[in-house]
């Protein structure tokens, strides 16, 4: 059976397990305790005879459950139906072959173990018998109030006057310990530790706390709107590179963003939500048998977040910073940093580029369960459905809407409907550009028939510059409006320009040297170079002439004028709310090293290093598209 709760909510988990016998554990929680109130035990089949509706619950049969081909004995379905508001029932159903299925052991919380005792009610001949029997550790023997405080430290739903949930967290003062320098690929940082002082009420969280920020000394790491990333710890995909999260992309975001930006992460050892990582693990083992992320955190007796900010207030007044602009995707981070007095101005979201097949349902649960920005879900939907005229279009592969591969073999040529690759090759590259990452986009067949790697330049780090310089010619390239090349005094190269495509070269420049530059030519070098001329505060005095950075002048109204790589990078940049200037560099053939790589070749590319792949004939298109739209 499945069992619908007050507010209407069908609370049913399937999980795909063969057991012999089944156990269902009726428990009744009200405000001052959970008490098991009826154990029934059945073997292979159902009774007849339905159970009875729950109190406060609606009863609804559910289809019986198929059996396995060249399976025989036991119904492959274990149903778990829990609810966690206060007054209201829970029905757990366990195996007693417990095969699989991780369960909570030793202590809970602050007090109380997870077993017990309850009363049995088990059919024996058609009638009930009473007896005693051990209650499976499933469910901690605490008052409902009390377990949530003992795991949040207060940090749960807690009903107000009108009855409306608000979140609520207690602060907990860290002591400053110690910091050093932080060299990383990324870019040199600062290491702040912190130690919680006092003891935790949660024996699955750390006490030590840390502050990365820039070692830049131009970079602001104080005062008001300061850019802030609260990070939580999560070792599987930061240290051992598990694909099941986006957290390791999330917090090397960050980082790039307060070395360009100025700010700091907040890096809190928060395993897992705030469970540990053991319990972590567990609820991985939920999750590959079915369950989401949230719901695995609810078998093993959590609330679907334990994580809690107490230590971030008194950290943010050791650093001097008086407000935040918060870079995070979680409302809930949001909502609980504003109870602690935190003086959030405005936030940011933090969205990873693409998902992966490991943990695109993580994301998807994220948003659906877990009200995570918007950002993220656009994101998603722009790899999966995305509309067009009113109809769903299907799934794209790197930005490839498939139902178009066919027909896109050696070059890139419009389809009557104006686009080669898809609108949603372009919605997929404005969103990878957006998030920092690089894209490959490629020219009509009948002009170069060739593929750059294009940035925007705020993005540019020493890592990313490596990478562009590894696939490419290495004759690293920045796009700019004519407008901003005047601005900053950078002539053009030749007053005949006789480039057969006309694109528009300008002096070669160099950042000074009071930007940390050396020789010029180095990844990190070019980078910081990169990131001048893409901030807005970047005057013709930071620059020397002539550098390793060729700018190029691209033309007023871009892909719609000029069907160059040129036009097409600042046309990204722009799309993606960035500022209008772009990284771009032609990509070497792997294949034949000393030719250009060409379209069957850059799809192989793309599909071997997950890059985005459209075309300019595409951009140019979107805009077409979407300036209509908006006029």
């Amino acid at each position: 059976h499945r069992f619908v709760d007050p507010n209407g909510r069908c609370i049913r988990h399937s999980y795909p397990i063969e057991f012999r016998n089944v156990t269902c554990i009726v428990t009744r929680y009200s405000s001052s305790t959970i008490k098991t109130t009826t154990m029934a035990s059945f073997p292979l089949r159902p009774p007849a005879v339905a159970p009875s509706p729950l109190p406060g619950t609606v009863d609804r049969p559910c289809p019986r459950p198929r059996r396995r081909p060249g399976r025989s004995g036991a119904a492959p379905l274990l149903a778990c139906a829990l609810t966690l508001a206060l007054g209201g029932t829970s029905a757990l159903v366990s195996s007693d072959a417990g095969r699989g299925l991780p369960q909570p052991r030793g202590t809970w919380g602050r007090r109380g173990g997870v077993g017990g005792r309850a009363v049995c009610n088990t059919r024996r001949g058609g009638s009930l018998e009473a007896s005693s029997a051990p209650l499976p550790p499933l469910i901690p023997s605490l008052p409902l109030r009390e377990a949530a405080a003992a795991v949040l430290s207060d940090a749960f739903h807690a009903p107000g006057e009108e009855g409306d949930a608000t979140l609520v967290d207690e602060l907990m003062p860290a002591s400053f310990i110690a910091e050093t320098a932080l060299p990383t690929p990324n870019g040199l940082f600062r290491l702040r530790a912190y130690r919680i002082d006092g003891e935790l009420a949660n024996p699955h969280i750390g006490k030590e706390p840390c502050v990365i920020y820039s070692a830049d000394p131009g970079v602001r790491t104080s005062g008001r709107n300061v850019p802030v990333r609260v990070h939580d710890q999560c070792l599987t995909s930061e240290v051992l590179g598990s694909q099941r999260c986006d957290c390791r992309e999330q917090l090397l975001m960050g980082m790039d963003f307060v070395a360009r930006e100025g700010g700091v992460v907040i890096y809190l050892q928060q395993e897992g939500r705030g469970i540990g990582l053991a319990n972590k693990v567990a609820a991985y083992a939920m999750q590959d048998m079915g369950l989401d992320t949230v719901d695995a955190n609810l078998h093993l007796g959590f609330p679907e977040d334990c994580r809690t900010y107490g230590p971030v207030p008194s950290i943010l007044e050791d650093m001097g910073i008086e407000s935040v602009q918060l870079l995070t995707n979680n409302p809930r981070k949001v909502d609980l940093l504003k109870s602690l007095g935190v003086d959030v101005s405005s936030t940011q979201p933090m969205v990873a580029p693409k998902s992966n097949q490991h943990n695109r349902r993580y994301l998807e649960a994220k948003v659906a369960r877990m009200n995570h920005t918007s950002a993220l879900g656009d994101m998603l939907a722009a790899e999966n459905l995305v509309r067009v005229n009113s109809a769903m279009a299907p799934r794209v592969k790197n930005g490839i809407d498939e139902s178009q591969d066919e027909s896109i073999e050696e070059g890139v040529r419009a389809a009557a409907s104006g686009y080669c690759f898809g609108r949603a090759s372009v919605e997929a590259a404005v969103a990878a550009v957006k998030a920092g990452e690089m894209v490959v986009v490629v020219d009509d067949m009948d002009r170069e028939n060739e593929g750059d790697l294009i940035m925007a330049a705020d993005a540019a780090t020493p890592k990313n510059v490596a990478e562009m310089v590894r696939y490419t010619s290495g004759y690293l390239c920045i796009a700019l409006e004519g407008e901003r090349m005047e601005e900053l005094q950078i002539p053009m190269m030749t007053i005949k320009n006789e480039d057969p495509k006309g694109t528009a070269f300008g002096i070669s420049v160099d950042a000074t040297k009071k930007h940390g530059i050396t020789t010029g030519i180095s990844a990190r070098d070019r980078a910081a170079t990169l990131r001048l001329l893409g901030s807005p505060s970047c005057t013709s005095a930071d620059l020397v002439r002539p550098g390793h950075i060729m700018p190029l002048r691209a033309r007023p109204g871009g892909t719609l004028v000029r069907d160059g790589h040129t036009e097409a990078s600042v046309d990204l940049a722009r799309l993606a709310g960035r500022h209008p200037s772009g990284v771009l560099c032609e990509i070497v053939s792997e294949d034949e090293p000393e030719e250009m790589a060409r379209l069957p070749e850059l799809r192989r590319f793309c599909d071997s290093h997950g890059y985005v792949l459209t075309s300019i004939v595409d951009i140019a298109q979107y805009r077409r598209d979407t300036e209509g739209d908006k006029e």
